[in-house]
């Protein structure tokens, strides 16, 4: 939104998205701020005589919006029908928020309106064959793991090359760029390493993110910071979610998108997701490139066999971004059993030997420090995380 909503129009937006979610009998979660909304909403079929489908009240909604708004008639709306029933959320939640995205960038240093061009699917496609260019990943680490854009790379054994086919060309198409981060507010402290200006000076910058909210702010702080030292930014219309619409053979996707709902994570032929019960699955032929996932960094943190499912809601021991942990070792309960919480951490904390659990570690004025004060030991500060001083 270009034009800030003032706090009471904020709050009658909030009132009327309740109004609408109990008349309509929709789920999901809506952030409110001035400076927009970000949500995610979900209907079922009503078993009325006179009841609608939900595509049909999802549509309703919109116009509901429309009717508050004006400002809604240019909004990106993005559907995907069809979905299993126990996909569907089961109450909603409106949370006000100060940012739509908390990345700490004051509105004045970074306003979303001078972020990035934005490139519809076909268009981002053809960027990401340019040799001069690099692809940032604006999601967590943890979601970047399990599915990414780096499908350009044909340097790898012609791992997801355009249309699927294979190639031994030499290496070409845009970097893919991993940020390493446990949250968005790790993004500015990343781009003002001397390392990663290196990396994106005289380059075409290429953003995405799961649904394109992340980018918006993210790429108007990135063009303020590197200004005339990058040849042009750019960010994904509608996100990865948009891409795998129009590329059904996943394009130069690899792997699965984490979402923030019942499916887990989807990839290009599976719209539904992974979400729910594990099942056993009997093994059939991959489409051709599927193979090229096997290459990607997912594996379970204890024993470090491939797996790409966040199940079971386990967290890092250390800093308590979500990891992966297979089937088989999640009945040994390692993280509730002494001696084991090490083999808990995400690949972040294991690169970075971070050994001091986030809870137990004590934020001053000027660092970091051990809450446990018999040992007298102290940590320092890693980005928040307690990394063991040595």
């Amino acid at each position: 939104k270009k034009q800030k909503w003032t706090p009471t129009q904020v709050k009658l937006l909030m009132t009327y998205l309740t109004i609408i979610a109990k008349k309509r009998n929709i789920g999901g979660r809506i952030r409110v701020a001035q400076e927009g909304v970000n949500s995610t909403l979900s209907a079922i079929d009503m078993p009325t005589k006179d009841g609608l489908t939900a595509m049909e009240t999802l549509r309703h909604v919109i116009q509901d919006l429309k009717n508050f708004d004006p400002v809604f008639n240019s909004t990106d709306f993005k559907f995907i029908d069809d979905l299993s029933p126990d996909r569907h959320f089961k109450e909603l939640k409106v949370i006000p928020v100060q940012e739509l995205v908390f990345y700490g960038i004051r509105e004045e240093d970074a306003a979303c309106q001078e972020g990035g061009v934005h490139l519809d699917a076909t268009q981002y496609h053809e960027m990401l064959k340019k040799e001069n260019a690099v692809v940032i990943d604006v999601r967590n680490h943890y979601e970047a793991v399990i599915g990414r854009f780096d499908g350009q790379d044909a340097s790898d054994k012609g791992k997801g090359t355009d249309k699927g086919k294979k190639s031994d060309e030499k290496k070409s198409g845009a970097e893919y760029l991993d940020p390493k981060m446990r949250k968005s507010t790790d993004f500015t402290q990343w781009l003002a390493k001397d390392e990663t200006k290196q990396k994106l000076k005289d380059k075409t910058v290429l953003m995405y993110c799961t649904g394109g909210i992340r980018c918006e702010r993210a790429s108007a702080y990135l063009k303020r910071e590197m200004g005339s030292e990058v040849e042009g930014v750019f960010q994904l219309q509608g996100g990865i979610e948009r891409y795998l619409k129009a590329f059904p053979d996943g394009g130069f996707w690899r792997g699965k998108n984490f979402v923030f709902d019942k499916r887990e994570a989807v990839s290009a032929n599976d719209v539904n997701g992974d979400g729910g019960v594990i099942k056993n699955k009997k093994k059939s032929k991959k489409k051709q490139g599927a193979d090229d996932d096997d290459n990607l960094p997912a594996k379970c943190c204890v024993c470090e066999q491939k797996w790409d499912r966040y199940v079971g809601k386990k967290k890092c021991w250390t800093c308590g971004v979500p990891v992966l942990m297979c089937e088989q070792c999640m009945s040994l309960k390692p993280d509730k059993t002494p001696g084991m919480e090490l083999k808990v951490r995400c690949p972040l904390c294991v690169e970075e030997n971070v050994t001091v659990p986030a809870s137990e570690v004590e934020f001053t004025e000027n660092g970091v420090k051990n809450k446990d004060s018999k040992s007298g030991s102290k940590a320092k500060n890693n980005a928040g995380k307690g990394k063991a001083a040595g």
